[in-house]
């Protein structure tokens, strides 16, 4: 039985199963053991007032010790200290720029610059190369706000380094907050951030120590 869960909203198909991470659409939430999970990860297209309602399970389940990890924008409040987030005034690459705050496991040995730009352009590029074929903001185009008081800032953007990817403790858990696209879908080959993914299922897997936050 895996150890992580990926919540999503649509049909789930049996390759979608793996060994490591099992894959349920969030409406199936209720019949859930979430005890039989170290670590949930919601995908951004989720219902989050489904979510909201059910928001005192959530949050007594990370509580207890289990890992969130929530992808885009926050929307409605489904785990204790949420933030809020707020649109960005972007004008150029420098306003999207993404800049690492804080040491974070899901993260470590990342390059921002190697999240920074997109392109449809098959095959490995260079950074120079993204900068000249590539689109900024797709890794995220807003801000969190209302932070918890004991959150840290993982991922900073524009130059303002406001909060993009952040984390906070929440009883014996911990809830990270990534708003903008799948995390996941940014492991890139011949990059610092090939094994994102990977780093991601083991963070929820728990394989990666909880300590390694502090840096």
């Amino acid at each position: 039985m895996p150890r992580a869960l990926h919540l999503v909203q649509r049909p789930v198909l049996p390759e979608d199963e793996s060994s490591r991470l099992c894959v349920r659409d969030v409406y199936d939430f209720d019949a859930l053991d979430l005890d039989a999970f170290t670590g949930i990860m919601v995908s951004s297209g989720c219902d989050q007032r489904f979510l909201a309602a059910r928001s005192e399970r959530i949050s007594a389940w990370v509580r207890a010790g289990g890992r969130l990890l929530v992808n885009g924008h926050p929307m409605e409040r489904f785990v204790e200290g949420m933030p809020k987030h707020r649109k960005l005034d972007f004008h150029s690459t420098r306003d999207l720029w993404l800049t690492e705050m804080q040491s974070h496991p899901i993260w470590s040995g990342v390059d921002r610059r190697d999240l920074l730009l997109r392109t449809g352009v098959p095959g490995e590029h260079s950074f120079e190369e993204l900068e000249r074929i590539g689109v900024a903001g797709f890794y995220a185009h807003a801000y969190l706000v209302d932070l918890p008081v004991d959150a840290v800032t993982i991922t900073g953007i524009g130059q303002g380094f406001l909060p993009v990817d952040v984390a906070y403790p929440l009883g014996a858990g911990e809830v990270v907050m990534h708003l903008g696209n799948e995390l996941g879908s940014f492991a890139r080959s011949g990059s610092s951030a090939v094994d994102l993914g990977e780093r991601t299922i083991a963070y929820l897997e728990g394989a990666l120590a909880a300590a390694e936050v502090a840096g």
